[in-house]
């Protein structure tokens, strides 16, 4: 599930740079989001009628993740897009695990050695991606506002996490998609731009895997891996964001792979074994207590 979510997520990235050659970002996001959104609501309605949406804490928490996750994360990442690169990108959105381990962290969630030992292995490897990529020339501005939206992304899995996992996901997802979609309306810059790229392919293409493969099933393989794995595990599969990036900009532009691009794969892949290894250790035991490293286990018995 995690790799099948991050080859999405870093998908959206290369594939919305193609997008943004048609439209603005606000134009594109807000016809993306009101189209998932409607989509999942409809969905959800043919299950299961008007009940799921007579509870006002869906209401709420779809507001919430509606800003956070979508609004602002997106909305930001794809405004900076304009300007810097995709890889540039992906390598800010990168630093999800991090911000959202610290912030749980802070939390009380609980934390071992190995797990920060396996984030920086994993983040060593992303640099060593891109730093070789990144040949300087990018605009601070759009930067900043990839950043800013990276930290929105890790306030709103946390929330999710913490109050939110109970609601069904296709039906917050609609909501939240929807509530996303009306918040950039009034921002939506060339409506009658957007109706003509659709005589383009290649922006059907695009916009249609942004609608069906991100904003639907991509955000519900997220919103199942938060009900199972804490949330700054499952946010360390962000750290795969750039080999994905880079891999599919081989695949859909020709660039070129380099020796760093590899030796970052096994950096990140060997990260992510680390954390994985952490999680199992200080999984929560059957009475609700978090188990001990084992030399600790032993001498406390």
């Amino acid at each position: 599930m995690g790799l099948v979510f991050s080859l999405l997520w870093a998908s959206a990235f290369v594939v919305g740079k193609v997008a943004l050659q048609y439209t603005d970002p606000m134009t594109l996001l807000s016809a993306r989001f009101l189209i998932a959104g409607i989509t999942m609501v409809f969905a959800s309605w043919v299950r299961g009628g008007t009940r799921p949406f007579t509870t006002p804490r869906l209401w709420r928490d779809g507001l919430v993740l509606g800003l956070l996750n979508n609004a602002l994360y997106l909305g930001l990442s794809f405004w900076g897009l304009r300007t810097i690169s995709p890889e540039a990108t992906i390598l800010i959105v990168s630093l999800a695990p991090f911000i959202t381990s610290a912030l749980a962290m802070l939390l009380g969630a609980p934390h071992t050695v190995l797990h920060f030992i396996g984030m920086g292995v994993g983040f060593l490897g992303v640099y060593v991606v891109l730093s070789a990529r990144m040949l300087g020339g990018e605009d601070h501005v759009g930067m900043f506002f990839v950043l800013v939206a990276t930290l929105a992304f890790s306030f709103g899995t946390l929330w999710y996490r913490r109050s939110a996992t109970h609601h069904d996901a296709v039906t917050l997802n609609g909501v939240q998609n929807v509530i996303a979609g009306l918040m950039l309306a009034p921002f939506v810059q060339d409506f009658v731009g957007l109706v003509s790229a659709f005589e383009s392919v290649p922006f059907v293409i695009s916009f249609l895997h942004l609608v069906l493969g991100v904003s639907i099933l991509d955000f519900l393989i997220w919103l199942a891996l938060l009900r199972r794995i804490e949330a700054g595990q499952a946010a360390s599969f962000h750290l795969l964001n750039p080999i994905f990036g880079i891999a599919l900009s081989w695949l859909l532009i020709g660039s070129d792979i380099h020796l760093s691009d590899l030796a970052g794969a096994i950096l990140v892949l060997a990260g992510l074994a680390l954390i994985m290894r952490a999680s199992r250790v200080n999984r929560p035991t059957r009475s609700g207590r978090w188990r001990l490293p084992l030399h600790r286990r032993n001498k406390t018995s």
